[in-house]
């Protein structure tokens, strides 16, 4: 990671921290463990395409850092939220980020043709595995195109993946917290399989 970027991180940090205080964009315990999921958010680059469509971006997390530390993908930030959108124009464009789209609506009311031919959707913190699956299903019909969600193992050990949706693979990552086990699920339709 360049100098640019750490100071973008740092940059970024702080926006949120500012707004935070008024617009409570994340919660008071992710505030105080903020650099946590910003590492958090920094952990899946590796294993995302070139497309990124972030569900749920809220006060950008994982799409803002996502963002600064791989300049030459494309992120979809969705929030329906208004003021976390703003939030969201604010800062991607203070931070100078070209390569992020801000989408203020619900990820079931997009049209598809906003996105590019395959992308990953990844997705934190929104919901169960079925929920996000049944918000995303269009989108999930099509070829290239993968759910990735960040969860914790002890979360997905609790949740299940409805019929006609496969489980292609679990990444595990080391974790701050002893009783947590950071995981990304993969999840694609089951024509898309093969």
């Amino acid at each position: 990671m360049g100098k640019d970027q750490t100071n973008l991180l740092a940059e970024y940090k702080a926006h949120l921290v500012a707004w935070n205080k008024t617009h409570n964009l994340i919660s008071k315990k992710q505030a105080q463990k903020i650099d946590d999921h910003i590492a958090d958010s920094l952990i899946i680059s590796p294993l995302l395409k070139k497309n990124i469509v972030d569900l749920g971006s809220g006060g950008g997390l994982p799409g803002i850092p996502l963002a600064i530390i791989n300049p030459n993908k494309e992120f979809y930030l969705i929030e329906s939220n208004t003021k976390k959108s703003s939030f969201l124009l604010h800062t991607t464009s203070r931070l100078g980020l070209q390569n992020t789209r801000v989408i203020n609506q619900r990820i079931e009311r997009a049209e598809t043709k906003t996105f590019p031919e395959s992308f990953d959707i990844v997705c934190r913190a929104v919901g169960s595995t079925e929920f996000i699956i049944s918000l995303t299903a269009p989108l999930l019909q099509k070829k290239g195109v993968e759910l990735k969600l960040m969860k914790t193992l002890e979360q997905f050990d609790q949740e299940r993946i409805p019929p006609g949706y496969l489980l292609k693979k679990i990444d595990k990552f080391p974790s701050k917290a002893k009783d947590k086990t950071r995981i990304l699920v993969t999840i694609e339709a089951e024509q898309n399989n093969g």
